[in-house]
């Protein structure tokens, strides 16, 4: 959907998704990293949320998650949300506190860390392209700077 705005995001539809789905990557518009989260666990393994590179397909990802987290086998669901704003944007809409709470971090000190991590990264990583794109680094510009004419 779009509005005179931009890209509108249907939370109810997002948070639907984050609630029902095992294992979800976050793709941003400005960095290619993906934001990883599996919500599963078991006596070996915790709640995952990681920074990740991407995996150039759904089937690729399954197997690196396989054979990162043995003990879990494969997940029963597995969906990509393309998420055209800021992480920031992921905060202030509140899906973020719903990432917290299907991965236990008031619960568990190790998950809160990976979660501040991993958020804290992808706030540099659209920081750093926002950087980028001001520089022309990166990026096809329509008009070139007068240094390089």
């Amino acid at each position: 959907m779009y509005t005179e705005d931009g890209i509108l995001v249907d939370f109810e539809d997002i948070n639907k998704l984050v609630a029902e789905t095992d294992v979800f990557a976050i793709g941003f518009g400005n960095f290619e990293e993906r934001l990883l989260v599996d919500t599963r666990s078991d006596g070996f393994e915790t709640p995952l949320i990681q920074v990740v590179p991407p995996a150039g397909s759904p089937e690729r990802r399954l197997r690196w998650l396989q054979r990162r987290r043995p003990s879990l086998g494969k997940p029963e669901s597995f969906s990509f949300i393309a998420w055209p704003h800021s992480p920031k944007l992921l905060v202030d809409s509140g899906v973020w506190s719903r990432i917290l709470g299907l991965v236990g971090a008031e619960f568990s000190p190790e998950v809160q860390v990976q979660c501040e991590a991993s958020l804290k990264e992808v706030i540099e990583l659209d920081h750093d392209a926002a950087i980028a794109a001001i520089k022309g680094e990166n990026f096809v510009t329509l008009y070139p700077s007068e240094r390089a004419v």
